[in-house]
């Protein structure tokens, strides 16, 4: 609110409250008359009373819209530092409790909303877009990893058992992805059998003992619909810093060494 509106605020209050004043000693006198060397006086004495009032009433007024609109910035700049589990929690009821609540519900959508754009709907992990906005918002110290991982041939999974098999797997995917790095990395689905783990670079793991231990999670074949379906997949690795190189490029390098990788597969097999 405007400092302006506030001060037409004060004047209004005043201005009723001499009104009120200038009301009260005119008709107190027709139920009990006042005598006349008293009468200017006792007016005085109200109208200086209802500006008094009216003054009080104002202050009263100032000090909770203030206290409310302090609380509620707190609220946004949390928001706008990008906490949107922020709520009011200002207790009043009329208008500013009407007012409280819908700000509420419009955070509560806007979590939702904000939650929603940033995870994949299949399975439920974060998508690229979130894998995009942690290097945007990525301060981090240390070396990460980021490991490309494709599913071999799983375009058979879909031909084989159906799409809506080849959609469970894909959930049952993500959940060992998950499981196998619970506490220490990220796992993020970039589309169709595609994911992504970043994670940093811990003492007495390696790039490469971390992706031993994501295939070996992957040795016991997957119990699905009645089905035994053996998956393999071939991962890129891409070692980096926070802010030597952008997301793009680090994405890149390790999309290249995953193709390597999944090449050298085919090889194998064929030989």
């Amino acid at each position: 609110m405007k400092m302006n509106y506030l001060r037409w605020m004060l004047i209004i209050y005043i201005v009723l409250g001499t009104v009120m004043g200038i009301s009260f000693s005119l008709v107190l006198d027709q139920f009990i008359p006042i005598p006349d060397q008293l009468f200017l006086f006792f007016m005085i004495a109200s109208v200086f009373a209802g500006a008094l009032l009216g003054s009080v009433n104002y202050l009263i007024y100032y000090y909770f819209t203030k206290r409310f609109i302090r609380h509620v910035n707190l609220v946004l700049n949390a928001v706008r530092n990008g906490d949107l589990s922020a709520r009011t929690t200002f207790r009043s009821g009329g208008m500013i409790g009407e007012l409280n609540k819908n700000i509420n519900k419009t955070l509560v959508n806007l979590e939702r909303s904000q939650k929603n754009i940033l995870h994949d709907d299949l399975t439920g992990i974060p998508n690229r877009q979130a894998l995009q906005q942690r290097f945007l918002e990525g301060e981090e110290s240390g070396v990460h990893v980021l490991l490309f991982i494709d599913v071999n041939e799983f375009k058979r999974i879909n031909d084989t058992y159906g799409h809506v098999m080849g959609d469970e797997m894909l959930q049952s995917i993500a959940a060992l992805l998950h499981e196998a790095v619970k506490g220490s990395g990220h796992v993020y689905r970039l589309s169709g059998d595609e994911f992504v783990i970043l994670q940093k670079i811990q003492d007495g793991e390696s790039a490469d003992e971390l992706c031993a231990r994501i295939h070996h999670a992957f040795l016991e074949p997957f119990h699905q619909g009645g089905h035994r379906i053996p998956v393999s997949i071939s991962i890129g690795v891409c070692e980096f810093v926070f802010g030597q190189k952008d997301f793009v490029s680090i994405l890149d390098e390790a999309d290249q060494e995953m193709y390597q990788a999944k090449n050298s597969r085919k090889v194998r097999l064929q030989s």
